[in-house]
Parts: structure tokens; C-alpha cells; sequence
């Protein structure tokens, strides 16, 4: 299938990276105890109830089980570093946040059994996945929950495009591991009744992807969100019920799939852009590095000393604010940094407004022809919240089928019975990005979202 859309929005930011890969060298004396630290990352698995399976001081390998999900057994959660445990961080309620490790000058990794892909049983397979920690990375729609290795997917969405501001291409995760990703989507195919789906740009001249087997290829084309899995999954194998299951992975989990069943190791490599309008021009860029790098690392000699900036570890959409002790999201390509906004100009609706960004057209900007300029956005959300004002914005941005507005309403009533009738089970809380983005009423409709389908979830996975 070839998927075409028109509504959208590629948001017009400065600091946009372009060229080749290069290694990532911190530089400067900012952070530099902190940017040795690597860590698990166990921040985005909110609500998730960890047994941890290491302790302060012990020495460990790239690879080893660290922590386990203790409501399915087995799905562990792996070492992205060898060396020593320094600290086990906790949140809020004693919640798992991170488990530091300070690395070895030489690591040693751990060792998992080679998996004959094509002899395996769909059994094998989980099983290794799950010892190996490359589960976790497999997500189940609806409600975009950790899949269920009891359940049977009725088709696995593999998505080999990238859409949102600032992230790298698909095909940069996959260059020089060509064999894995096949072998990733080869163990892919034994684990579904159905299909397995991979969705790629159609302007693609990458042959991983145009020439993959065990798989149904399709082609996608339009502004953000086009790489979004709930629009593949509406256009190409709708979900019908609460009870429905479909898997969805992207180009890089394929890779680490691969690379432990046919290696025996963990996967640990990945590229990242660190990019935005609060970088220095000539550092940004893309850059290969690691799961878990810190930071520190990621910032280092990157700003000027006299700026105030936002750091967000994922796309400037629907990134995580974090600080300077923090790390890499545990699925995340991009770092970005953004220039925090200090003050508050004076009477700016009056004004024309020549070097703001627009989509309402509040500004002269949005009445002229502007395709080819790119702005230097802040965190100034120039305005606070207010209720819901013009509904038609939200649906010029949103490609999907649903009444925005009214659904994210329906979420806020708790009216979950109205809300399933207008798509939730279709959505996921990304696709309230660009919505949110373009909001002039600032209501935060991801993380309004991002409750409702777990709440949802809750009441009826019970």
C-alpha cells in the first residue's frame, strides 16, 4: 500500500542536522565526572513494577539482566554497559528511574545462546527475546501497552521512517547491519498469524528496506506525522476491538532482534542527532553512540555559556525535559537543546510579529510566503491556557479519521464508552502532538491522552 497525506505539519526549526555520521567526543569540562555514567533507563516504563536483579557495587556485563518485570515473568531489562553499578535511582513512590553504571575501560559482554532463526520455534524465539532483553522494546496497540508474550499479534508494524522535527533517518539506524535487521524481521515473521508490515519513505533508495523479506512492504509519503504507526496501522490493518493485538517495533529494535539471536549479545550501538535552535551551528549533527550515554555527554561543549536552555532527550514534540544528571530516553534518537524564554514581551500580539512563526496566521509571517524559512523557536508558549477555541486547527494537522477536539473532550469527561466510538483505540497520545503544538487554547493534549488510554487500559485489561 502507498500511503499519501496532505494534513500535517513539517515545523520549520532551526538547527536541523544534515550530514554524515561521525562519533560522538564530548569536549569541554562540563559534566565531566557525570559523562563517563551510562545507565538503564527505566523512566518511560511508568507504572511498570521492576525486581531488581543487581545491587550498589557489583561489577556486571553488557547485557545482563538488571531488572525484570514483575508482572510477566521473564521480560528482562538488560545492561547497556560492563562495569559498576554506582547507583540505583529511584522517583517518586520508590519508582525505578535508573540503574548507573560507571563502565570498565574494557567491557566484557554477556553471552546469550545463538538462535537458528530459521529452525526456531515461535516459542525459542520469545524466549530468547525475553532473556535477552530485546521484548521490552516491542510495544502492543491499542493503548501503545509493553506486548504480551502470551498473546498471539494479529500483525507487527516495522516502521523504517522518521517524520518528527530534528530525528535521524530510519536507514542510519540500520547501515551496517543489514544482515541483523533481515534476521530481525526473519524471527518477526514466525511470531505473528498474520503479517509483518514495513513501512518505509517512498522516496527511499535503501536496499535493507526495498528488497526485505517475510515481509509486506509499503510506501508512505506526506509532512509529520507520516511515520506515526497509528496511521499505518488505519490504512493498512485497523485495530476493531479492546481485545486486538498488533505489535509495532521500529527499524532499530529489528536490529537489535537480529543482532541477538544471530550473535548471542546485546546491541548497544545507535545514532542520535543533537540538534536545535540552542546548539552551536557547528555542533550539531548526527552521531553514533550508545543506549544510556549521558547527558553530560550528549551537551557537552554544545551551548554558549551565556544561554538559558531547555535539554530534551527525544524529539522537540514529545521529548522528555531533562537535566544534566539525566540520560538518553530508553528509546530515543535525538537530543535536543532549546533556548528557554526568560522574559515576556511586551504587548507582542500587537506587534507584526516578522520573525515569529505562525499556523493560525496570528502573524504577519503566516500570511506570506515563507516555505523555505526556518525559525528560531524558544519555550515561550505566548499565551497561557485557556478553553478550547477553534477546533479547526487540530484537524488540519491530524490525517487520522477522528474528531480531535471532541475526543480529547470525551477523555477529560472520563466518558471512555463515547470516546472509544471516536477512535481511542486507534490512537496513540504522539498523535496529539502537532494538535497540542498548534493549539492556541495550550490545552496538552499528549499527556491528556497519554492518561486516558492508560486509565482506559487499566479498567479494561483487568
Amino acid at each position: 500500500m502507498h500511503i499519501k497525506i496532505s494534513k500535517g505539519l513539517d515545523i520549520p526549526i532551526k538547527g536541523k542536522p544534515q550530514g554524515p555520521i561521525s562519533p560522538l567526543v564530548p569536549s569541554g569540562s562540563a559534566g565531566e565526572a557525570e559523562s563517563t555514567l551510562i545507565a538503564l533507563n527505566l523512566k518511560t516504563f511508568e507504572g511498570t513494577k521492576f525486581k531488581v536483579l543487581c545491587t550498589v557495587g557489583e561489577i556486571v556485563k553488557i547485557g545482563q539482566p538488571l531488572a525484570e518485570d514483575k508482572s510477566t515473568e521473564g521480560r528482562f531489562f538488560c545492561s547497556p554497559a560492563g562495569g559498576k553499578i554506582k547507583e540505583i535511582r529511584r522517583g517518586l513512590q520508590r519508582a525505578l528511574q535508573y540503574i548507573v553504571i560507571e563502565p570498565d575501560k574494557k567491557e566484557e559482554y554477556f553471552s546469550f545462546p545463538v538462535v537458528d532463526v530459521a529452525n526456531a520455534s515461535k516459542e525459542q524465539i520469545i524466549e530468547a527475546m525475553m532473556k535477552g532483553g530485546v521484548f521490552s522494546q516491542i510495544r502492543s496497540r491499542p493503548f501503545n501497552i509493553l506486548a504480551d508474550p502470551q498473546k498471539t499479534p494479529r500483525s507487527i508494524f516495522v516502521k523504517g521512517i522518521e517524520s518528527a522535527p530534528l530525528l535521524p533517518p530510519a536507514e542510519m539506524q540500520v547501515e551496517g547491519h543489514e544482515k541483523e535487521f533481515q534476521a530481525g524481521l526473519d524471527a518477526l515473521a514466525k511470531l505473528t498469524s498474520g503479517k509483518v508490515h514495513l513501512v518505509y519513505s517512498s522516496k527511499t533508495h535503501f536496499r535493507p528496506f526495498l528488497e526485505a523479506k517475510n515481509v509486506s512492504h509499503h510506501t508512505a509519503e506526506g509532512p509529520h506525522p507520516i511515520a506515526n504507526q497509528s496511521l499505518h496501522i488505519q490504512n493498512i490493518s485497523p485495530i476493531h476491538s479492546a481485545d486486538d493485538a498488533i505489535w509495532t517495533l521500529n527499524a532499530h529494535d529489528v536490529v537489535c532482534i537480529g543482532y541477538l539471536l544471530t550473535k548471542g549479545q546485546r546491541f548497544i550501538e545507535r545514532v542520535v542527532s543533537i540538534a536545535g535552535p540552542g546548539v552551536l551551528p557547528e555542533r550539531i549533527g548526527f552521531f553514533k553512540t550508545r543506549e544510556g550515554v549521558s547527558v553530560a555527554t550528549l551537551m557537552s561543549g554544545r551551548i554558549s555559556r551565556k544561554k538559558s536552555v531547555r535539554m530534551v532527550s527525544g524529539d522537540p514534540l514529545i521529548g522528555k525535559k531533562v537535566e544534566m544528571d539525566d540520560f538518553l530516553g530508553f528509546s530515543h534518537f535525538a537530543f535536543c537543546i532549546i533556548p528557554e524564554s526568560q522574559h515576556r514581551e511586551f504587548l507582542h500580539f500587537f506587534r507584526l510579529g516578522t520573525d515569529k512563526y505562525t499556523f493560525s496566521r496570528a502573524y504577519l509571517t503566516g500570511h506570506l510566503n515563507n516555505a523555505e524559512r526556518e525559525y528560531d523557536f524558544t519555550t515561550n508558549q505566548h499565551g497561557e491556557h485557556r478553553p478550547f477555541i477553534d477546533a479547526s486547527l487540530y484537524n488540519k494537522v491530524m490525517p487520522l479519521p477522528i474528531s480531535t477536539m471532541h475526543l480529547v473532550k470525551a477523555v477529560l469527561a472520563e466518558d471512555y464508552e463515547l470516546a472509544e466510538k471516536l477512535g481511542l483505540l486507534s490512537v496513540d497520545s504522539e498523535d496529539f502532538a502537532l494538535p497540542t503544538f498548534v493549539c492556541p487554547s495550550k490545552m496538552e493534549m499528549t499527556e491528556i491522552m497519554k492518561d486516558g488510554l492508560k486509565h482506559y487500559a487499566h479498567d479494561v485489561l483487568q
